[in-house]
């Protein structure tokens, strides 16, 4: 496990300078970093994360409203925690973005790593916890090893944020559907057509595919691509040896084209979200949804349990376009806590350090699981009593590597965005290549 040095000249953004444009300084052998046993007087922080207020089905959001219920009961007169969560992602990601240029961003906020953050990073806005993780080992010694990635950033020495959660996108199946036109569970990519296929002339939609959310798309295209090309493509579309408009990424939007040709996909991709996705499969109207290794804890919490309680549902891997990366991955650690600086006082920055450190330890992990099984970048210490997750972590125990979407290893800021919005235009007629070629103009612009 990397450990981590005595930082007493490495710069932090956050604890001991105030600038107008955030908090500068260098890490004190004198600085108290015990946040649990300081005292705070009424200290207000904000934070902006994606959970759904008042949410029935939603366990991980169930449990993260009655977390900040609890600490700030807890805490009362000393700190007291205003959500400002927004569950749409590209409504979450245009404030953000807004709330960094006006200088009154949150103090912590979920988001990705990668490309989307390193900006903040790379400008001092964002706490490198490296002290803390010190002073609380076991906090650091709770998070899962492969899940730190999204909190390294390439030129900054430090750990820029703590994971909470883990993902692997997978493809879920109604057991039912299959048994009835006589298919196997796909493992290429060519047996997942033909599955299609058959499913099509039985009367049975394969697929009620949705990118109304602006990341089903995309998702998929670099699920795709690391199954046709493996784990190095993420670094050859970074350093630009392959580009987003080469014959290798052209055959993989190729490859989903004809799946929304053929009907496979359904008729309303873009008016239709994930969460009416997943309602209808549900419901039996699909055979077929593709989404993260989440699905294990909304199929058990959401309002039509019938096909989980009767275990109808299965899981498997994305089916493979070439088989040498059939065990290679779309996942890792993906939503991060990061806790910003800009124009923080100090005692806001500790304040904020024992809010996300009461969500992200072991313990607290362990209740959010009950609430909503799934994979988690913490140690999860209970059994988790969901057949699919269990069924999952068997999979990912295979994996012989895994990368992040592929557009967060670029360093264009603009490649997250650009590449999900150019995906769309696969639903409305565009050729594989014109979207190709729309990413790179697009993505240029910003270079």
């Amino acid at each position: 496990m990397k450990r981590f040095k005595k930082a007493a000249a490495i710069c932090l953004a956050g604890l001991t300078a105030m600038s107008t444009v955030g908090v500068t300084g260098v890490y004190a052998e004198d600085t108290n970093y015990d946040v649990d046993n300081m005292e705070f007087d009424n200290v207000e922080i904000r934070v902006a994360f994606r959970y759904t207020s008042g949410s029935e089905t939603d366990g991980q959001s169930q449990w993260y409203y009655k977390k900040l219920e609890e600490f700030n009961a807890e805490n009362e007169g000393k700190i007291h925690v205003t959500d400002e969560s927004i569950s749409a992602e590209s409504d979450y990601e245009e404030k953000l973005t807004t709330d960094f240029a006006s200088g009154s961003v949150p103090n912590a906020f979920l988001q990705y790593g990668g490309s989307r953050t390193k900006e903040y990073v790379d400008a001092g806005y964002i706490l490198d916890l490296t002290p803390y993780f010190e002073q609380y080992p076991d906090w650091y010694d709770g998070v899962q090893e492969f899940a730190w990635e999204t909190t390294q950033f390439e030129g900054h020495e430090g750990t820029y944020g703590i994971p909470w959660s883990s993902y692997q996108l997978c493809l879920y199946y109604n057991k039912e559907y299959l048994e009835q036109v006589g298919a196997e569970v796909p493992e290429s990519w060519d047996d997942l057509v033909e599955v299609c296929g058959k499913l099509k002339e039985a009367g049975i939609q394969p697929f009620n595919y949705s990118d109304k959310d602006n990341y089903h798309y995309e998702h998929l295209m670099s699920a795709m691509a690391l199954k046709a090309y493996g784990p190095e493509i993420a670094d050859d579309l970074a350093t630009d040896k392959e580009a987003y408009n080469g014959e290798k990424m052209v055959a993989i939007y190729q490859l989903m084209k004809d799946m929304i040709d053929a009907g496979y996909w359904g008729d309303a991709i873009l008016s239709t979200d994930f969460s009416t996705e997943r309602n209808m499969f549900e419901a039996g109207q699909a055979a077929f949804t593709v989404d993260g290794t989440w699905n294990c804890g909304n199929f058990q919490n959401d309002s039509d349990t019938t096909l989980f309680d009767a275990q109808k549902i299965g899981v498997t891997r994305i089916p493979y376009i070439n088989e040498e990366y059939k065990t290679v991955e779309m996942g890792g650690g993906s939503d991060t806590y990061y806790i910003t600086t800009l124009n923080k006082s100090e005692e806001e920055i500790a304040a904020t350090v024992k809010f996300i450190k009461y969500l992200t330890n072991v313990d607290a992990i362990n209740e959010m699981c009950e609430f909503s099984p799934t994979t988690y970048a913490e140690k999860v210490t209970i059994e988790t009593g969901n057949y699919l997750l269990d069924e999952v972590n068997a999979i990912m125990a295979e994996n012989t590597a895994s990368k992040l979407e592929l557009p967060n290893y670029d360093t264009n800021t603009a490649a997250m965005d650009t590449i999900r919005n150019s995906l769309q235009a696969l639903a409305t007629g565009a050729s594989a290549q014109e979207v190709g070629d729309d990413i790179v103009n697009k993505m240029s612009a910003y270079e």
